[in-house]
């Protein structure tokens, strides 16, 4: 008897412990309270069958030591094989992965794996250090400065800041480094044609777009591709070429914006401005 309330002492002891980390398990109210206390998130992605997800749960997250720095963070749990859309969207390629997100649902890093107590310290530490995002990323290219996916994400923080100058810049930066990764190079040429075709230097946005439809005719984005080539075209004011490409993909969109888009710029070209 005495033995089964010591077992049973130390169970409720565990997870009172436990109990006191306060995990969200809503990745909305996650974030509402994150925008709310100015933090950043750390999100436990987990499986039923996974093993080590309940080491992590039961051993590693209760630490006194863990439980410390991680007060520093709005804590989520979620079951990762209710969420594909975020697997997706952080590439998550296996349990228990450990995200690190800005208070804007930013990706800054993560741990996948059993992660040590040690890890998970030095990890969270080296986030709440920096005060943002971008500092964050700055502070990771003067590590890895030739690191193209960091200058990817550099550049989409200066783009959601409008700064579009530093977007394209940093877009760039990450083309130069990507030759070896075709799968970052397309997004990259596509998000600097992008930027550049709406806030930047027409003649560097046709020749990213050409760039582009000659290396990825197969992109699920080649036809949206060819729109942006085409609103470049006729910004130069290349009307006659604008027109053949943007006439012979307009039946073939099927996005409404974009339909609009490719709309309102034969419009403006049939009118001559």
């Amino acid at each position: 008897m005495k033995a089964f309330f010591a077992v049973l002492l130390t169970f409720f002891l565990h997870n009172s412990i436990y109990a006191e980390t306060n995990w969200e398990t809503s990745i909305q109210t996650g974030f509402e309270k994150a925008k709310k206390e100015d933090k950043f998130l750390i999100v436990d992605l987990y499986a039923d069958w996974c093993a080590y997800c309940m080491v992590l749960e039961k051993d590693i997250f209760p630490d006194k030591d863990v439980e410390k720095i991680l007060n520093g963070f709005i804590k989520v749990r979620l079951d990762g094989e209710e969420f594909p859309n975020l697997k997706k969207k952080y590439n998550v390629e296996g349990y228990p992965t450990i995200l690190f997100l800005d208070s804007d649902l930013n990706y800054i890093t993560k741990i996948t794996g059993l992660a040590t107590k040690e890890e998970i310290i030095a990890v969270s530490g080296k986030v709440l250090i920096e005060p943002n995002l971008e500092s964050y990323l700055k502070t990771e290219l003067r590590k890895k400065p030739d690191a193209p996916e960091i200058h990817f994400r550099l550049a989409l923080v200066y783009y959601r800041k409008k700064d579009y100058n530093g977007a394209i810049s940093s877009f760039e930066k990450a083309k130069e480094f990507s030759q070896k990764n075709s799968k970052l190079l397309e997004d990259i040429v596509f998000n600097l044609g992008f930027i550049q075709t709406a806030h930047g230097n027409q003649t560097e946005a046709i020749e990213n777009w050409k760039v582009y439809i000659k290396n990825f005719p197969k992109s699920n984005r080649i036809i949206s591709a060819k729109l942006y080539y085409g609103v470049s075209l006729k910004n130069l004011g290349e009307n006659n070429l604008a027109k053949s490409v943007l006439t012979e993909i307009e039946p073939k969109l099927s996005n409404e914006s974009e339909k609009k888009i490719c709309s309102e710029t034969l419009e403006e070209i049939r009118k001559g401005f």
